[in-house]
């Protein structure tokens, strides 16, 4: 979201709950690398019961990389469970160059990947989910999915992507009300939301927390959708906590930090 100076590799574990009895977790990774680009590595589990005896289970890793804050690239695996029956999988891969965000996936049944990517095919088991994939997939000759580009003319120099955001940039707020471009990688249209951040009431006691207000077409237009960040004194995130409406339906969650170690 902000310029700052990142620390050196880290890991930062998170756990929280939210509404339909849902469990969340989530593991973030950052490195710096020799040359001065930071890699976020996000990886969350949700696990819910929207509906009596019906459970899911939702994947997602979502892996950046940035240079002077600026977006670089970025992956994303999503796998979507309902009752441990797959119900989707796919893995997309955006670069950013002088056309905008370009956009790869892979996806498909076991057998369709055994055909035409059979180097990928190891990754399709769920249990494989956070290990290295990305070498894996560049070298699969992914399809090129153009209907996924985000064009140059909708990328500011500062845009940002969503769990990178909420975990890694949230830690450096801005002094005052600042307005964020988020890209929504995977989304075929309305691929970007605007965020704005600002102070929320008094500082805590080695924290201060900050409110970010969600416009998106897919969200109510009466009732923004909100989001408070707690962020510790010296630069960690200490708790996420959201409420979005969308329609008749409203969603709440809270996840909050459980420990990092530097490395």
């Amino acid at each position: 979201m902000f310029a700052c100076n990142a620390h050196g590799a880290e890991i930062c574990r998170f756990a929280g709950h939210t509404d339909y009895s849902g469990r969340v977790e989530v593991t973030t990774i950052d490195q710096r690398a020799a040359d001065g680009t930071d890699t976020v590595d996000v990886l969350g589990v949700f696990q819910g019961k929207p509906w009596p005896f019906v459970h899911i289970r939702y994947l997602m890793e979502e892996l950046s990389r940035w240079r002077s804050g600026q977006l670089q690239d970025v992956a994303v695996n999503t796998r979507y469970l309902v009752d441990g029956h797959i119900v989707r999988q796919l893995w997309d891969d955006y670069t950013a160059d002088v056309h905008g965000m370009t956009a790869y996936r892979l996806e498909g049944s076991p057998a369709q990947i055994q055909q035409k990517h059979p180097g990928f095919i190891r990754h399709w088991d769920p249990a494989t989910f956070g290990e290295p994939w990305l070498q894996d997939f560049r070298s699969a000759h992914p399809d090129r999915r153009r209907d996924l580009d985000l064009p140059l003319s909708s990328m500011r120099p500062d845009i940002r992507v969503p769990l990178a955001l909420a975990f890694y940039w949230s830690r450096w707020p801005p002094s005052g009300a600042q307005a964020v471009d988020v890209f929504l990688p995977g989304f075929k249209k309305d691929k970007t939301a605007d965020l704005t951040v600002q102070p929320d009431g008094p500082s805590g006691d080695g924290w201060h927390q900050w409110q970010i207000t969600v416009r998106y077409p897919g969200l109510s237009t009466t009732q923004p959708s909100t989001a408070t960040a707690q962020v510790s004194t010296d630069s960690h995130l200490l708790q996420l906590a959201g409420r979005v409406f969308a329609r008749n339906l409203v969603g709440h969650g809270e996840i909050a930090q459980q420990g990092c170690t530097e490395h």
